[in-house]
């Protein structure tokens, strides 16, 4: 948990960061959402909405980025971090479904895949 006085410092603070499981965004917006998940899909490897970070059942890919998970890659590593899954959980609620069907007509992340 940090304090922040604008998103600016937050977004600063994930591109130096050398760890890269998980983070956690809370808001009740998906103006606010969708561009730090676009910002965190490339950092790390589980984002959580609304929800504290922790272990994820055994059904979700375990995934990491950075100095979490991803060491000196060759090219055949390097392909396969490229095509690391990230996910993003949340509880079941009608806020946290709102939340993330607005998110997908904003976050190029969550964007269909033509």
């Amino acid at each position: 948990v940090a304090v922040y006085s604008h998103i600016n410092e937050v977004i600063d603070y994930i591109a130096k960061m050398p760890y890269g499981q998980q983070a956690a965004i809370f808001s009740t917006k998906s103006e606010t959402i969708a561009p730090l998940i676009d910002i965190l899909s490339t950092a790390v490897g589980r984002i959580n909405i609304n929800t504290q970070c922790g272990r994820s059942p055994d059904a979700f890919p375990f995934s990491g980025r950075r100095s979490s998970a991803l060491g000196t890659l060759s090219v055949t590593e390097s392909l396969k971090a490229f095509s690391t899954e990230t996910v993003i959980a949340a509880k079941a609620s009608d806020l946290n479904n709102s939340l993330l069907i607005g998110a997908e007509s904003i976050s190029n992340f969550l964007a269909p895949v033509l």
